[in-house]
C-alpha cells in the first residue's frame, strides 16, 4: 500500500511534541492567499504495466494568522484545494488543510497549549489485490498544561485524540482512533535545550479491516523521552526515543510491541542555505485478525538555496520502507516489504511581493516484492500564488 501526500502540511500540534516556556514574539499578521497551478502526471493509476497520463488542475484558497490577545498567542494556518483531472474526472478530489494552535498562559508558571491539526492527500492502496486511489484524512487534537515547577523543571499533563480514516476501504494501518492522556516532567536549559520524559496511555479502535468480523477495540501504552539539543546557534536537532505496546483484549494474537522514534535536524548551513533532515520508525496495526504488524521506517532530506533575492531551489528526498512482520505463511501480506522513493526539485521566483511563480518535477518509484505493487511516476507542475 502507497501513501503519497502531494504536498504535506507541517502540523502545530506535532511542533508542541517538546514543550517549551521561551518563543520569540513575531508580529501579528493576517495573510490571505490564492492559487492556481496545472500538474501532468505520467502514471495516475499507479499501475505497474499500464501507465496512464492525465494533466491535474490545481486550485487553492487559504489563510494564515498569527495574534496576540494578552498573555495568549494564536496562530493559524487553513488551506483548502480542489484537484480536477483532465481525462479521469472520477478522480476529481479536494483537500482541507489545517494547522491550529493556541499557547496559553494564566501565570508566568501555568501555561500550554490548544491545538489541531488536519492533513488530507491522495491515497493509493492495492491491500485488496488491485490499485484503489481515494483520499486519505489524517487529524489531531491536543490539551497540554505546563507547569514551571523551580527554575528550569517542568511538569506536564494532557489529553489528545488521532485519527485516520480513508476513502479506500481496506488501507494498510486498519485506520486507527486513538483517545489518549499522557504525564510528564522535564528541565530546560537556558540555551533553549530540554529533555522531556513522558508516559501516555490510549484507547482506541480500528475503523477498516482487511478481513471481517474484525475485533477493533485495543489499548496502548508509550514511554518516551524527548530530546531538544541547540547545537550551535545554527543547528538544532529534536529526537524522540519510545517504547510502543498495543494490546488487543479481544484478540491477543494481535498484540504488538516494540521501539519507535524519530529525529530530525535543522541547519542553517549559510545566510543563504537551509538544510532539514530526518528519520523516523514507527509501528501498527497489520489490520489482519490472525495478526502481525507493520513496521514503518522513513528518511529524508530537503535543502533550500535563496539563489537571489527574489529566486529560491529547494530539493527533498523521502525514502519510505515497510515490512509486513509475523503475519501467518499463507497470507497475502506474509514477508511482505514496500519501498517508496519520492525525489522532488522546485523552483519559487517572487517577481513581486505578493506574487510567486513555482515550477517543480517529482520522481515516484515504488518498488514492493508482491507482484503487481511496484510502479513509477513522473509528476510536472507549474503553479501561481497571490498573497495579500
Amino acid at each position: 500500500m502507497k501513501n503519497l501526500p502531494i504536498r504535506p502540511l507541517l502540523c502545530l500540534v506535532s511542533l508542541c511534541a517538546l514543550p517549551t516556556v521561551s518563543r520569540a514574539e513575531p508580529p501579528n499578521l493576517f495573510e490571505f492567499r490564492a492559487g492556481a497551478g496545472v500538474e501532468h502526471n505520467t502514471n495516475v493509476l499507479a499501475s505497474p504495466t499500464q501507465e496512464q497520463s492525465d494533466d491535474i488542475s490545481i486550485l487553492s484558497v487559504g489563510v494564515k494568522a498569527e495574534r496576540d490577545f494578552g498573555l495568549q498567542h494564536f496562530k493559524a494556518d487553513v488551506e483548502y484545494s480542489k484537484y480536477y483531472y483532465r481525462n479521469l474526472s472520477n478522480l476529481d478530489y479536494s483537500a482541507l488543510n489545517y494547522a491550529i494552535a493556541l499557547d496559553w498562559r494564566v501565570t508566568p508558571a501555568l501555561h500550554g497549549v490548544l491545538g489541531a491539526d488536519q492533513r488530507e492527500f491522495r491515497d493509493i492502496s492495492d491491500i485488496s489485490g488491485r490499485s484503489e486511489i481515494g483520499v486519505r484524512t489524517e487529524h489531531a487534537e491536543l490539551a497540554e498544561a505546563i507547569y514551571d515547577i523551580d527554575g528550569a523543571w517542568r511538569a506536564l499533563a494532557g489529553i489528545g485524540h488521532t485519527a485516520t480514516s480513508s476513502t479506500v476501504p481496506l488501507t494498510w494501518d486498519a485506520s486507527p482512533t486513538v483517545r489518549s492522556w499522557r504525564v510528564g516532567g522535564g528541565y530546560e536549559w537556558a540555551s533553549g535545550s530540554s529533555l522531556f520524559a513522558r508516559f501516555r496511555r490510549g484507547d482506541g479502535e480500528y475503523q477498516a479491516a482487511v478481513l471481517p468480523l474484525n475485533p477493533g477495540g485495543f489499548r496502548e501504552d508509550e514511554a518516551e523521552l524527548l530530546f531538544k539539543w541547540a547545537l550551535t546557534g545554527k543547528t538544532t536537532l529534536d529526537a524522540r526515543l519510545a517504547h510502543l505496546d498495543r494490546q488487543h483484549p479481544d484478540a491477543p494474537i494481535r498484540d504488538f510491541s516494540g521501539p519507535v522514534g524519530s529525529a530530525a535536524v535543522n541547519w542553517e548551513a549559510t545566510g543563504k542555505t537551509r538544510v532539514i533532515a530526518g528519520a523516523y520508525s514507527d509501528l501498527g496495526s497489520s489490520g489482519i485478525q490472525t495478526g502481525g504488524h507493520v513496521r514503518s521506517n522513513r528518511f529524508f532530506i530537503g535543502p533550500v538555496w535563496r539563489a537571489t533575492a527574489h529566486t529560491t531551489v529547494n530539493a527533498r528526498y523521502d525514502r519510505i520502507a515497510r515490512s509486513w512482520q509475523d503475519i501467518l505463511p499463507g497470507l497475502p501480506q506474509s514477508g511482505r516489504r514496500d519501498t517508496i522513493q519520492i525525489g522532488t526539485i522546485g523552483v519559487d521566483w517572487t517577481p513581486r511581493r505578493i506574487v510567486t511563480v513555482s515550477a517543480s518535477v517529482r520522481g515516484e518509484r515504488v518498488d514492493s516484492n508482491v507482484p503487481g505493487a511496484s510502479y513509477r511516476n513522473t509528476a510536472v507542475g507549474l503553479a501561481v500564488k497571490v498573497s495579500i
